[in-house]
């Protein structure tokens, strides 16, 4: 795969203070043993300078490019007690479609694709919120309603089995990048969703071709920051980037078979 950085590509840097986030509780949390520095910066990079705007607010944290008008990253710290609930709710929110940005998904051949699920979400209002076209990207409806719907529910499990997760999703580009709509967001070459489990210290990226016969893969951060420059957890030891995460494998995949497909009605 050709590597692709992605900050070079969108030519986007903000500067923020370090204290905005530490404060995010969706952000895997610098390490207790470590040094304090203002260099200390625990949102994925180089994702987090793309982003024109960034807000920590209900259930997730988002960054969004008003060059690229998509989603740069969702982050996520998704607890059992969470899924729990989310599983007892039914569906609440929906898209604005008098939204300009919305608008542009419109016959365009693309679903819109949350990053953070709203099925990930324990209350209304977090629902909500993932319905804004901040936390989209175009993506085809092979894999969003199919591999990609599948690789949420196996996140969501997880979140059950061990307690807690972190999560960090967000689109990948390379090469000629094709556009929708009037305002031309940006397609993107892939999807990824990076994970964290704190009580196993076990971490990996499923990443995932935005095709209509899509292909997923679940690979170490530290490959998946090698072929894209992208680090969604720069507060981890390598020890555990390198490390290859048990995570349920793509074979595995089975489109009628996964036990919590009741439960994805909230994906798109």
């Amino acid at each position: 795969m050709k590597k692709i950085y992605i900050a070079a590509l969108l030519g986007l840097f903000i500067t923020v203070p370090a204290k905005a986030y530490l404060a995010c509780p969706y952000i895997v949390p610098v390490p207790l043993n470590s040094s304090p520095s203002p260099l200390v910066n625990p949102e994925p990079t180089p994702l987090v300078s793309q982003a024109d705007q960034k807000v920590c607010g209900n259930g997730y944290a988002w960054g969004f490019s008003t060059k690229t008008n998509v989603n740069v990253y969702a982050a996520e710290h998704i607890t059992k007690d969470q899924i729990l609930k989310a599983r007892e709710m039914r569906r609440f929110g929906t898209f604005d479609n008098r939204d300009p940005l919305i608008q542009n998904y419109r016959n365009s051949g693309y679903d819109r694709g949350h990053m953070a699920p709203s099925g990930d979400m324990g209350d209304y209002e977090s629902q909500v919120k993932t319905f804004v076209p901040q936390n989209l990207v175009p993506q085809t409806r092979q894999l969003n309603s199919g591999k990609w719907n599948w690789i949420e529910g196996q996140v969501r499990q997880m979140a059950v089995q061990y307690g807690e997760v972190y999560a960090v999703t967000g689109p990948y580009f390379q090469g000629r990048t094709k556009t929708i709509g009037k305002d031309n967001l940006w397609v993107p070459y892939a999807t990824w969703k990076a994970i964290y489990i704190p009580s196993t210290k076990e971490a990996g990226v499923y990443f995932c071709r935005n095709t209509q016969k899509p292909k997923c893969y679940v690979q170490t951060v530290a490959f998946f920051t090698e072929k894209t420059g992208i680090d969604p957890f720069p507060t981890l030891a390598p020890s555990i980037k390198e490390q290859k995460p048990a995570f349920p494998k793509m074979g595995e995949y089975r489109k009628k078979s996964n036990p919590y497909a009741k439960h994805q009605k909230y994906n798109y």
